[in-house]
């Protein structure tokens, strides 16, 4: 009983983690929008895997201004990154996310955010896929840093007392809760035959795949009740830029963030900017055929 418990809590922590890294937490979610509106798992009428989609929404504001959220997924195939890419160089303002110094896209300093880059290029090895910061234009003149500096993000996770082991300690938490229901036996099955698998990478992905789409409860208990500076402050820096950039007369903006933060930024997009959803496309992010 001690090794089941054992693997059901090994699994549930790693679902968590690739969640953090491939998407990043999501926060709490508004009744009109949670995560399966930005990331869903798709399959063909045999029941097959097909892919992994992520969504650009289109927001419209009463000055008659676009905002495209355009949801990313941060290690994926090489031909989403160059489809995403070929789309943002249209936009007359693409306010991107890194947590770094604007101007310089980089691997960003800090402890906690270099882990979380280091798992990001273990997950591209491991799932013969793409990583985001390689794959994107960010020197065009269109796009512009909306996210905090490594020195506001470490200040807000300590003024907020939040830490990443923190947060792996609560689906732990969850995990061992779970213990005994069976809800996460078949999880386990699949990834311990994807490790297995002859072709690993594509069964590694459909495992994933599945489970990423279906996050929405653990990562909103990892951000908590008040959000978290993973989500909600990151997204209220972002919105500040957007403000900035309406109130400069621009009228065509794309946000360019991990999928797990659109279902907070849509929130704040109708309830503070007073916009309205007009428009939802699905990409292509990982193909499972």
């Amino acid at each position: 009983m001690h090794n089941v418990a054992m693997t059901n809590s090994a699994t549930r922590l790693l679902l968590a983690a690739l969640a953090s890294v491939l998407t990043a937490w999501a926060a709490p979610a508004p009744a009109q929008a949670d995560a399966s509106d930005y990331i869903r798992h798709v399959s063909d009428q045999g029941s097959a895997p097909r892919a992994l989609e992520v969504a650009i929404t289109g927001f419209e504001a009463p000055s008659g201004a676009r905002v495209d959220l355009v949801g990313a997924i941060h290690v994926a195939d090489r031909a989403y990154f160059a489809e995403l890419d070929r789309r943002l160089a249209e936009y007359g303002v693409v306010l991107y996310e890194l947590v770094g110094e604007p101007g310089r896209v980089s691997a960003p300093r800090g402890a906690s955010i270099s882990m979380v880059g280091l798992m990001q290029g273990g997950m591209k090895n491991a799932l013969g896929l793409a990583f985001q910061l390689d794959e994107i234009d960010y020197g065009r003149d269109n796009m512009v840093h909306a996210d905090l500096t490594p020195d506001a993000f470490s200040a807000s996770m300590r003024e907020r007392k939040e830490s990443f082991l923190g947060m792996m300690l609560r689906a732990w938490a969850m995990a061992m809760a779970e213990q005994g229901s069976g809800k996460t036996a078949g999880e386990e099955a699949e990834f311990i035959k994807a490790l297995f698998a002859d072709d690993r990478q594509l069964a590694l992905k459909r495992v994933l795949a599945e489970q990423l789409s279906g996050q929405t409860e653990l990562l909103e208990t990892l951000a908590g009740d008040d959000g978290s500076t993973l989500i909600t402050v990151r997204n209220q820096r972002a919105l500040e830029v957007l403000r900035e950039q309406l109130d400069a007369g621009a009228r065509d903006i794309a946000i360019f963030y991990g999928a797990g933060h659109m279902p907070d930024f849509e929130k704040r997009l109708v309830e503070e900017f007073g916009m309205r959803r007009v428009s939802n496309e699905w990409i292509e992010a990982w193909d499972l055929r």
